[in-house]
């Protein structure tokens, strides 16, 4: 192919840029191919020994930078071994699940329906906005609206979505002026546009206080909220989102079913009407 073609010539090229195209490349392997540590080893044996051979294609890269490169390559290996551990002893995406739900919890539809769904969302994760712009209508529309069912937004920021906990916490400062669903609209609707200036412009759409909302930012008022439906989340064994918990709530605490990722309507309504009741119970 003419792109391997392109590589092969990268890897022939006798200078300094030719050195930092194969370091680059190797780099690149490190982070595609899971790699033991012995091997791992053994590829950066073969880039100081290309440099020692070829002296050529060290002008102009001195001793130290070469050195920081080899840093870089010994960190990539170091967070391999950290993945491939983690990929060991990742224990299964669990099929139920207790929530206990706090005091202030943000939910929509009646108080006493027979059927709650937990969701635990990130307002930069693609599979929530899946969710949201597919599934949640028709559960709005067919299922919250007829009070068969109460939901509850939770907070799971990941850690990879820089942008996602300040959303999460402007969504619960529209909450404080009773906008929560509007502002989760906004930020689903928006999830490349999430730092502060878009935020406070959601705010100004919405017609909130502003003075009132950007204290609340500055401030980080519901931070401590976010880390415990984090720390939820984590007792779930959820690591992902949008992650779902259906069933009963008895007395603050939601026992059900677990759903993972953006499914379909269907696999929803199947739960909804597992923990419905029927007539004879109602």
């Amino acid at each position: 192919m003419k792109i391997s073609g392109q590589i092969s010539d990268w890897l022939r090229v006798p200078d300094t840029l030719g050195l930092l195209l194969r370091l680059m490349l190797s780099a690149c392997f490190f982070c595609a191919l899971p790699l033991s540590a012995s091997t791992a080893e053994t590829q950066l044996d073969a880039l100081r020994l290309a440099a020692t051979d070829n002296p050529a294609s060290t002008q102009g890269l001195t001793r130290q930078q070469g050195d920081q490169i080899l840093r870089e390559l010994r960190a990539i290996r170091k967070l391999l071994q950290q993945q491939q551990a983690t990929a060991k002893t990742r224990k299964p995406a669990p099929t139920r699940a207790s929530i206990k739900l706090a005091q202030n919890h943000l939910a929509l539809g009646r108080p006493d329906a027979p059927v709650t769904l937990v969701e635990f969302t990130d307002y930069q994760c693609p599979f929530c906005k899946q969710f949201h712009d597919n599934t949640f209508p028709s559960l709005v529309e067919h299922y919250i609206k007829t009070g068969k069912l109460r939901y509850i937004s939770m907070d799971l920021p990941l850690p990879f979505h820089q942008q996602a906990r300040p959303a999460a916490n402007a969504a619960r400062c529209a909450a404080d002026q009773g906008r929560f669903w509007q502002m989760r609209q906004l930020l689903f609707a928006n999830p490349k546009a999430l730092d502060r200036t878009n935020l406070i412009d959601y705010a100004g759409t919405l017609s909130l206080d502003l003075a009132s909302f950007q204290q609340c930012l500055a401030d980080k008022r519901h931070d401590a909220e976010i880390q415990q439906d984090i720390k939820t989340a984590g007792e779930a064994g959820f690591t992902g989102t949008p992650s779902f918990v259906i069933g009963r709530n008895r007395g603050g605490q939601v026992d059900g079913m677990v759903l993972i990722g953006a499914k379909p309507l269907a696999e929803f309504e199947n739960l909804i009407r597992r923990y419905s009741p029927t007539p004879k119970n109602r």
